[in-house]
């Protein structure tokens, strides 16, 4: 089987243009957006305590969007679309502007080695761009397990219109990496929560 046709048949998954355009975000009420979604644990399970939201997934990996649409599937959840694609480019060219009322990532590669550092993702101009597309005073989450990538996001964070909260927390979110983490002897992980203070033109 063609799976990038199977994609295209997956009413989950937003597989072009027109099927992003067939979810009309002006009329979705509240819609939260996952970042890099990998396994769809946290996904799932929000989408299971808020029917009433609309749930957007951003996962580069195809095997991953498959994977997690079929566990959409099983537990007959309609509140949530699967979006292959960077987060950058779907929050420059599909976002309009105060769309979204809460993003999270959990997780993100930190890209450790400083050569590659350029390809974090919660640059100071991400961020903005991020700002833009959230609802005034909602809020986006980020969890690491790298102490380095928490304090170089920290020091993205001025002139972005985010008002920050940054703190340790226990495992909470039983997710693939956190599993991953805990059998390594992590204990704590670094928490930053970002809430709209000032609305940033991008």
């Amino acid at each position: 089987m063609d799976t990038r046709t199977s994609l295209c048949e997956n009413p989950v998954i937003i597989a072009d243009r027109e099927a992003w355009e067939e979810i009309h975000l002006k009329d979705a009420g509240t819609i939260e957006v996952e970042i890099g979604f990998g396994s769809g644990e946290y996904l799932l399970r929000r989408a299971s305590q808020y029917p009433d939201r609309l749930f957007i997934g951003i996962e580069k990996k195809p095997g991953m969007i498959t994977e997690v649409a079929k566990r959409v599937a099983s537990h007959n959840l309609n509140n949530i679309r699967l979006l292959e694609s960077c987060a950058r480019d779907a929050f420059t060219d599909l976002f309009p502007a105060c769309s979204i009322s809460r993003a999270y990532s959990l997780f993100p590669d930190p890209w450790p080695k400083r050569k590659h550092s350029k390809y974090r993702l919660f640059s100071t101009q991400y961020l903005r761009l991020l700002n833009n597309r959230l609802v005034s005073g909602c809020e986006a989450l980020i969890v690491t397990d790298s102490e380095d990538y928490c304090n170089w996001m920290l020091k993205q964070l001025p002139d972005t219109g985010f008002e920050v909260e940054n703190s340790t927390i226990p495992p909470q979110f039983d997710t693939r990496f956190e599993r991953k983490w805990l059998k390594q002897e992590f204990s704590t992980f670094f928490r930053i929560l970002l809430k709209k203070t000032q609305h940033i033109e991008a």
